[in-house]
Formats: structure tokens, sequence, C-alpha cells
């Protein structure tokens, strides 16, 4: 039995974890953690799931060609010669009579690494190929991606922290952050483990009494979900009603706090943004949100750990500005133990050479929340261009975009799409063309971490099915085929480029990296914006103030939105009382592995209820309901639960959705009941605190 270092490379907060390969011929039996990797960088279900998916029966092993209806699921196997040849040959004409920017760049982080991650691969092929039709925004931090230059200014790219910096914090706050299950970094729930056993503090903000908040045994915090800005300017407010603010630490980081501080304590609403006043709004006792306030502001340093849930909700540009405002007014700001509160995992990793993607000035955008309306409407709508063709590699829109019925209009209305796919996903089902790609374990490549400062590595270590092939070397034979191959490849395989970003890289000896399958920087106890935070005159951000901009207005000059954060209700409809939350599950990465029969059987799906809802609508716990909302509608099993919050419903994005005739989903994908509405000014997806009804299967 040959051990083998490798990684997953699955989009999540752990991404590039170290990992070890036990592999007998060609064949992986199992994947461990790497000891190399010691007691903090560690891996999770996901990775070691890798073997199950790469071994899957239903893999991919031929290209497709669909023979029935978009969506059908009928196709026919062909060679590679034709199935390429067909796709280039419909690319050009769709090039040469609409234009480059007809068709549309659909990829995703995917794979993080250095050079098999989708995106760059396809951007880079797309650019060489005249142009294309781009997204701006993120699914996963769109709103939060937006905000945070107008307040950091271009430092908000390095404003995280490194998960070793926990040891030095007296109370963590995971405000909707799920750290055990969406990791949120490698090592990050290792040091939290460890943070609680020290005896610190963890405070769990969430509408959901999470595993995290559970095995934490944390001070749990059952907030209504939506509701986040309006219990931190609650928060605020107890700070400075009795004087607990670090007046000093603000007036020398930061701009605009008096503005904030007026509009918490006097607004023009009348009533000031008070605990009673949150208590209403946000579902937790006036008391303690108090109590709350006092000891965060005594426990110094104090770590807030935003997580991507809260910014996912209209307004979700308000969320992150507050917790920065908040870790300000503690001065919890930049200091080691604490953070900035903003996204954690923004600080660089080692150098390491990249997939270069060409400058192009043939490409437009639409925002990733919108893209089936920019399909559907076109210019005819306000949007940049007329999409007719789909090219999507590396990710499963159709099913993970919000409101899948109106995705599936939007494939059915396009001229043609590709697809790369290891399996038979719902976006696959629609698309024209499918390309049989390698999975994680058939791939050599160098991973790039979401959180610390470290590489990992990885070679392929078992042997593709069938005719499957690298998503490099689909892009190379498409590239020859429409002209531009030599400018594509310049000649490199893809050992080659690897090759090429180990000589670019900071690691010296790339043998022992090979052999271990880590590299480890040497600074390990990194905190952003730390030389700002001791001496903000002296290392001053790249803000119109040089401090942290409270008070924006070139947030208000760009959008019309308020200068400063802001409480804004969100409009609710009385026959959609519940509100929907979409978490992630332990089990898999978004919808990967929904299609895995052992991952079906340790993580029945199911919608979870409180005991009091179901009690008034009747409901018992393992039944079928319908569930349901303006957009959609499905059959799913329904789970009873103390767990979560009267009001609430939750229901864990990903599983491949499966539509009967009527349009009714039966598999409980959470994105039929979406909607494309996004939240402004950032245009992003919002996909908690979705109003939703649930009622008996009749």
């Amino acid at each position: 039995m040959n051990m083998l270092p490798t990684f997953c490379g699955k989009d999540c907060g752990g991404n590039a974890c170290p990992l070890i390969a036990e592999v007998e011929g060609e064949r992986v039996f199992r994947v461990t953690n790497n000891p190399a990797g010691g007691r903090y960088l560690k891996g999770c279900r996901r990775g070691f799931s890798l073997p199950a998916e790469q071994s899957a029966p239903d893999r991919l092993r031929t290209p497709l060609i669909r023979q029935g209806d978009r969506g059908s699921g009928r196709f026919r196997a062909a060679s590679w010669e034709e199935a390429l040849s067909l796709t280039a040959a419909k690319l050009a004409e769709i090039r040469s009579t609409f234009g480059p920017y007809s068709v549309l760049s659909m990829s995703s982080g995917g794979c993080t690494s250095a050079f098999h991650a989708t995106g760059p691969l396809l951007g880079r092929f797309l650019a060489l190929f005249g142009g294309s039709t781009t997204f701006t925004g993120s699914y996963s931090c769109g709103a939060a991606n937006f905000v945070l230059p107008f307040v950091l200014g271009d430092d908000w790219t390095a404003a995280g922290f490194d998960a070793a910096t926990m040891e030095y914090s007296r109370m963590i706050i995971l405000w909707g952050a799920n750290v055990l299950e969406t990791r949120q970094g490698t090592g990050v729930d290792q040091r939290l483990g460890e943070a609680k056993r020290r005896g610190v503090q963890i405070v769990v903000i969430d509408p959901r009494h999470t595993p995290t908040a559970r095995q934490m045994d944390a001070w749990w915090l059952p907030i209504r979900p939506g509701t986040d800005a309006a219990l931190m300017l609650a928060v605020l407010y107890v700070l400075l009603a009795e004087d607990l603010a670090d007046r000093p630490f603000i007036a020398a980081h930061s701009e605009g706090f008096d503005e904030l501080a007026e509009y918490v304590l006097q607004p023009r609403s009348g009533h000031p943004y008070d605990p009673r006043w949150a208590a209403e709004v946000c579902g937790i006792p006036a008391d303690t949100i108090i109590k709350f306030a006092r000891a965060y502001a005594c426990s110094k340093p104090a770590m807030l750990l935003p997580g991507f849930s809260i910014q996912r909700v209209q307004a979700g540009e308000e969320t992150y500005r507050l917790a920065i405002a908040l870790q300000v007014a503690t001065g919890n700001f930049g200091v080691r133990g604490g953070s900035t509160g903003s996204l954690n995992h923004r600080l660089p990793a080692p150098r390491v050479g990249r997939l270069p993607v060409p400058k192009t000035d043939k490409n437009v955008s639409v925002p990733v929340a919108r893209w089936p309306d920019a399909v559907i409407g076109g210019s005819r709508e306000g949007f940049p261009s007329d999409i007719r063709a789909i090219y999507c590699a590396g990710s499963n829109y159709l099913n993970q975009g919000n409101d899948i019925g109106k995705n599936i209009q939007a494939f059915c209305k396009a001229d043609f799409s590709v697809c790369h796919e290891i399996f038979l996903t719902p976006t696959a089902r629609w698309c024209d063309v499918i390309f049989p790609a390698h999975h994680a374990l058939e791939k050599e490549d160098i991973g790039i971490p979401w959180l610390g400062n470290f590489l990992t590595y990885k070679r392929p270590v078992a042997r593709p099915p069938g005719s499957s092939r690298c998503d490099y070397e689909i892009f190379c034979d498409l590239a020859d085929r429409l002209g531009f191959g030599q400018s594509f490849s310049e000649g490199r395989s893809a050992r080659d480029w690897i090759q090429l970003f180990l000589d670019q890289s900071d690691v010296i000896d790339q043998d022992q990296l090979r052999r271990s399958g880590l590299y480890l920087g040497t600074e390990q106890e990194r905190v952003g914006l730390a030389d700002f935070s001791a001496d903000p005159a002296a290392h001053p951000l790249r803000t119109p103030s040089g401090k942290v901009q409270i008070a924006s207005p070139e947030y208000h000059r760009q959008t019309g939105f308020p200068s400063i954060p802001t409480w804004r209700a969100a409009e609710r409809e009385a026959a959609y009382p519940l509100l929907l939350l979409t978490p992630k599950t332990a089990y898999r990465t978004h919808s990967q592995g929904s299609n895995l029969a052992e991952i079906q059987r340790v993580a029945a799906h199911a919608l979870e209820m409180n005991p009091a809802d179901a009690a008034a609508r009747k409901l018992q716990d393992g039944q079928q309901v319908r569930l349901f909302s303006p957009r959609g509608q499905m059959h799913v099993a329904l789970r009873i639960s103390e767990g979560i919050r009267p009001g609430v419903v939750s229901l864990p994005e990903g599983q491949w959705v499966q539509l009967d005739g009527e349009g009714c989903d039966h598999a409980g994908s959470a994105n039929i009941l979406t909607s494309t509405d996004a939240t402004l000014p950032s245009v992003s997806n919002v996909t908690n605190a979705v109003a939703v009804n649930v009622e008996p299967v009749s």
C-alpha cells in the first residue's frame, strides 16, 4: 500500500487541506489526514469521501451529445473527435454571427488550486477565443466583497487572520458562522476546540443550534434570520450608552464613527436602536442583548468571526460594515486574538505561479445573481449582451443559482450549451454536449488554501475512467480547432505548467514538497492590518481618510445608499410567514456528493422545523410536507427539532433537483424556492431569510 500526498480542492472553507491517499495499484482505498499537517491542519468528511466519488458507478466515461429534449437526460455516446468538432463549430458559428459577447462564461471556484481551477482555465480559453460575457460578484460573499472596499479600501484583501491567533482570544463570537461544518479555514475548527478547553467564552449567534453551538457548548443567541444588523446596532447602543466603547481607539482608527453613534442613539426615526427595539425585531430578549454587549466589551481580545450567511440576505451589505464597526468600537480591530470583523480568509498564501488569463476588452459582465435574467432578457431588458451559448466548467449553476425554474428557462433559451463534468448533474442534463472530466484524485496540482500560510501538493493517484480527460486537455483540443491552440497552451503540458508555477514559488525544496505534500510559510500567526492597528499614523489604510471608513461618502456617492450602515427591514408577505435558511452541510460541498449513496445514507435530507410551528400545522416528524414560496414548490421529509427557533425552517442547499411534470421538486433542492431578486446595491444573491410556507402533502 502506497501512502501518497493529496488534497481535495473542493470549493469550501478548507479546500487545500493536507491529506494522504492510501493507494494500491491505481485504486485509492482511503483518504486520511496527512501527518505533515500536525495537530491543526486536518481534513474533513468532504475530503475523506473522495474515493467514493472517484470510483462512483455513475461517473461519466465518454463524451455525450444530447438526443432528446433538454433536461430529458437522453444522450448518446460520442467520440472525442465528434464532440470536440461539434462544439468548436457551434462556438465559431455563434461568435461569427453574434459576436463573442454572445457566449456566457460560466465557471466557479470548483477546484481552488494553481493550475486545474476551472475559473482561470475557462477565462483564459474565452479571452483567446475573442471574449465573452462574464460574471461580476460572487454567490459566496457578493455583498461583503462589494461593500468592504468602501470601508477598508484596497486593504480589505489583507484583513483576515491566521487560525493560530485564536490561541490569544478571550472571547470568540461566531456570528452566523457554523465553523465545524463550513470550517472557514483549515485549522479553525481545531483551534476553536482548544479555545473551548481553555475556558474561552464562545458565542454563537444563529437561528439554529448548530453542531458548532452544540459541540462547543456555546452561548447560543437564537436570532431571527435577516436581522443581524439590528442586533449589531443594539450592541453598539449598549457600548455607547454605558460608556463601554473604546473612545481613544475609535478616534485614532476610524472616520465617521460619530455619525453612526448619532444614528444609533438619536435616530430620526424617533426611537433609539436600543435593545428593547432590537428584541422586537430579532427575537432575542433585551436583557440578553445587554448581557452579551457587556461581556463583549469586557473580554479582550475578542474575535468576531462573521459567517457568509449573514450577508446572503436582503440588505446584507450592512452586516459586514457593522461587524467592522463593532470591532473598532471595542478596540479589537487588528489585534492578536481579535479580528477586523471582515472576511477571515483575506490573507495571502505563499507565493506560487498561477495560470495567466489574458487581459481583453472583449468582455462584458452581468451580476452572477441575475445570470438567468441576462440570458432570458438580454439587451431588451437592459443587459449588455444577447447570450446565445453557455460554456460551463466546474460548476452546477442550474442547480446552485437562485430560482431553478428560471435557470431552466435560460438553458432552454440558449442556442447551444456545453459543460465539463464528472457526473450527469442537473446542469449537465440541460446541456447539448458533455465532456467527461477528470476527478481531483486523477490530477497533479498545487493547493492554495482558503485560510493559512501554506501550500499543498498532489500527484495523480487514481486511474481516470473510460476516455475522460482533464479540463486543460479539453480546452487545448478545442483551442486547436478554433485556431489559437499555441497561444492557449504556449506549448506546455499540464505537468510543464505546474513545474513553472513551482519555479515561480516560495518553495525552495520542491522534492520535499512532493514527498510530504505540504509547504509551510515562515509566519503562522499573522494578524490582518496589525500594523495599522498598532500605529495608524505610520501605517494608514488606503482609504480617503487613511482610517476605517465607518462613514463612506464615496459609498453614498456611487450607490445612493447612506454613507453609514443602517437598518433596512425586509418586506414580508402574510402568505409566507416562515423564514427559510439554506445552510451548508458537513457531508458535501454545495451540490457535490448529492448523488453518492453513502452520503445520502449518513445525511438524510429533510426540512428542519421547530415543534411549535409543526404543532400549529398539525405536522408529524418524518412526514412528507409541501414547502413552497412564490418561486416554486417541493415535497420533502420533515424533521422536528428544538434546535431551531420558531418561525424558521432550514433546508441544506445543494440537493440535485428532481422535477415532476407539474414543476414540483421531489428531491428538496433549496433553490427551487429562491429568487433572482437581489440585495442592493451589490446585486448579490439572497438565500437566507427566504419567505416560505409549509403544509401537509395533500
